[in-house]
């Protein structure tokens, strides 16, 4: 399977190349033009994305996570959201990779087929990380003020958290 996904990797540039220079196109000057542009797009989301990274420690390091999943416990339980999904839940739209970690630890404590590590499965599987995507995409687009996206994002969100935990 590697192999032939490997050669129609290879193919397709050669298709592209031989495209290219059959109509004349200096394909490697357009190549050099593709790989600036996104060296550019890739410095301009840097700092937008080091400052999210460095929000993600900050919140780990500082206790505020557990603070806040201690204070919703008793919220959540009203539409049917066990408590050991509170962790996952309030990582879930900052990091897909700490939001896994959390996954991993309902599984490992309680199990998969729990009603716990099924609604965590649900939660982490029709969820989106909503600042990490705001910030690459809006980044990327030098867009400044979209105010009701954060607003309207977490609202979905939580509305499907909210079903999950009714639901499951």
């Amino acid at each position: 399977m590697n192999d032939w996904a490997g050669s129609a990797v290879l193919g397709v540039v050669l298709l592209i190349v031989l495209r290219g220079a059959a109509k004349g196109a200096d394909v490697y000057a357009a190549l050099l033009r593709g790989g600036r542009r996104g060296m550019e797009a890739a410095m301009g989301l840097l700092p937008a994305l080091v400052g999210m990274t460095a929000l993600l420690a900050l919140l780990s390091a500082s206790g505020l996570s557990d603070a806040l999943s201690g204070i919703l416990k008793p919220v959540l339980g009203l539409v049917g959201l066990p408590e050991e999904v509170t962790t996952l839940l309030l990582l879930r739209p900052l990091s897909g990779s700490a939001s896994l970690t959390a996954l991993e630890e309902v599984f490992a404590r309680y199990g998969a087929d729990s009603r716990a590590g099924r609604i965590a499965s649900v939660l982490m599987s029709a969820s989106e990380t909503i600042f990490y995507t705001l910030t690459v995409y809006l980044g990327a687009t030098k867009l400044k003020r979209l105010p009701w996206v954060i607003p309207v994002s977490l609202a979905s969100y939580l509305a499907g958290a909210t079903v999950c935990g009714l639901m499951l």
